[in-house]
């Protein structure tokens, strides 16, 4: 993904599925538009946290929303437009989406 003035970064999704579940639920909420591009921000912030050049998630300290503003403002800053944001930022939310396990997933585990 090309963050402009940051590079180009492949993103990962995260190792932490309760970061994936935090972001995704909020996502699944049908947040407004504002939440919404904080969530994309944020999520292009875990996305690329190896890369480290955006600040961290720390979970204790952040909320989804609060993070994605940190990271909205550092993307803005570099000269990525929104509409980017949106689109890198669905892309890793969709990402992390499909890590979350299912319940039939988890059935069929409990059932093997």
């Amino acid at each position: 993904m090309n963050l402009k003035k940051l590079g180009t970064v492949e993103p990962h999704t995260p190792a932490s599925l309760a970061t994936c579940l935090d972001f995704v639920s909020m996502w699944g909420s049908e947040p407004d538009r504002a939440t919404l591009g904080r969530l994309c921000a944020g999520a292009i912030g875990i996305c690329t946290d190896h890369a480290a050049i955006l600040p961290k998630y720390k979970p204790m300290d952040h909320t989804p929303s609060g993070y994605g503003y940190i990271i909205m403002e550092r993307l803005l800053a570099a000269g990525v437009t929104p509409g980017d944001i949106y689109t890198h930022g669905t892309e890793c939310l969709v990402s992390m989406a499909k890590l979350i396990p299912t319940e039939a997933e988890v059935e069929n585990k409990a059932n093997f």
